[in-house]
């Protein structure tokens, strides 16, 4: 009998590293490598699919905020039925189905440049049709690991998981300054719709047999409710809220607008934004081991919020200007290393943090919830900053990003429920306080 190469992988793991140990879970490893691919093909499309509105389609700030806008809309409406749907079915089954969906839409970006109707309002619906893979196929399968590695390695999966995300986003740019150099930036999407296929057959074939919450006779309206009720009465997810919702519009707007920024105010080509994109992989690389370490030594909260003043700190030296412009990659590309580190760092921790909290009968519906109230606002937000950025300029647009980055930061280090370590979210997730109130 042949050995996989999964099999192959965990026998050169060196002796050190324990039995029970995450590198040596098959099913884990499946999604591990799922991971890497969608983000790898992810990486591509990061760059390929702004440079086709802003080269080819010769998109405005606002017309890329519109495009940003499409991107979260899913979120707000989808969201809360996909919540029940993700609650009452197989979350592996729903993953795949849309991960299927999004190598449908992507195929849209090749096929319509070579077939002359690629515009931006059909870049605003692969947008849409991406995102709403993320919005239920995503948010089945952040539930699927909760039950896939269990709550006390919640953490340290997120993090092996986001260094697989990383390393992908690493080799993403350099992969994808090529491909558009060869290909151009419509057909270099193609390895995006490919990187989907590949994960659909890969998560597909991860073994785990899933718990079924037991199905109620509740209607849909009332487990929709059931689900938003959660957030409301749950004092750390209550209080997560504000955080959020203003770091998705800042963290889109940055986004939509920072390669407007360096191509236009910079004069940087698809090479210098290969770079910058590849430093700031490294930045994501560097933070998620660091997520982990800090969450072990201050706590969820703490690091959350430490997350987040980084990630302002890169936001405002984006936006500085560029007096040499022979390195202007280097220190965009520096900058976008500190917003990556600060973003890793916040958002492995949120993730964990959530996810410890609710029940698993709630899983699907607090994912779907939280992003409805949080991203409720993201559209409106990211097109006002995109007009923003067209009457007061791209770069002063960013400064006020920078600055509002840390003042939330600042706001969440008062705000936030102290005492919100590991152990006291493990605590809380085993008592059910997700489901009663404080």
């Amino acid at each position: 009998m042949p050995v996989s190469g999964l099999s192959l992988l965990s026998r050169l793991l060196p002796a050190s590293v324990p039995v029970d140990s995450l590198w040596r879970d098959r099913d884990f490893m499946r999604l591990f490598l799922a991971t890497f691919l969608t983000v790898l093909g992810t990486a591509v499309s990061q760059m390929a699919l702004p440079l086709t509105a802003v080269q080819h389609l010769h998109a405005s700030a606002t017309e890329m905020g519109i495009l940003a806008a499409c991107q979260l809309l899913p979120f707000v409406t989808v969201g809360l039925p996909a919540g029940v749907w993700i609650d009452r079915s197989a979350k592996r089954r729903l993953a795949v189905m849309f991960d299927l969906f999004s190598a449908v839409g992507l195929a849209l970006v090749p096929l319509g440049a070579w077939f002359g109707f690629l515009s931006m309002p059909l870049l605003s619906v692969v947008g849409f049709m991406v995102s709403t893979t993320e919005a239920i196929g995503g948010s089945a399968l952040q539930v699927f690991v909760t039950q896939l590695v269990g709550r006390e390695r919640l953490v340290m999966a997120n993090s092996r998981l986001a260094v697989a995300s990383s390393v992908a986003f690493v080799i993403g740019p350099a992969l994808a300054a090529l491909l558009v150099a060869m290909l151009g930036a419509p057909m270099a999407v193609s390895l995006d719709a490919l990187s989907f296929v590949c994960s659909a057959a890969l998560v597909g074939s991860i073994a785990h047999r899933e718990v079924l919450a037991p199905a109620t006779g509740d209607s849909l309206l009332a487990q929709m409710r059931e689900g938003l009720m959660l957030v409301w009465h749950n004092r750390v997810l209550r209080a997560l809220v504000g955080v959020v919702a203003v770091w998705i519009i800042l963290n889109d707007a940055f986004k939509a607008l920072y390669v407007l920024h360096v191509t236009r105010n910079l004069g940087l080509g698809a090479g210098d934004v290969a770079l910058i994109n590849t430093l700031g992989a490294l930045g994501g690389l560097a933070g998620a081991p660091l997520a982990h370490w800090l969450e072990q030594r201050r706590g969820i909260r703490d690091a959350l919020v430490l997350g987040v003043l980084v990630a302002a700190l890169g936001y405002l030296a984006f936006a500085m200007p560029q007096a040499d412009w022979r390195w202007s990659n280097l220190a965009a590309g520096a900058a976008l290393f500190v917003v990556d580190c600060g973003a890793a760092i916040y958002v492995i921790n949120y993730l964990s943090l959530r996810q410890a909290v609710t029940p698993d009968a709630l899983l699907g519906r607090m994912v779907t919830s939280m992003r409805f109230v949080t991203i409720l606002p993201g559209p409106l937000g990211t097109i006002a900053l995109g007009m923003t950025a067209d009457a007061q300029g791209v770069r002063a647009t960013l400064w006020m990003l920078g600055a509002g980055c840390m003042a939330m930061g600042l706001a969440a280090w008062w705000g936030l429920p102290r005492g919100m370590g590991r152990s006291a979210s493990a605590k809380a997730a085993n008592q059910g306080v997700a489901a009663g109130g404080d």
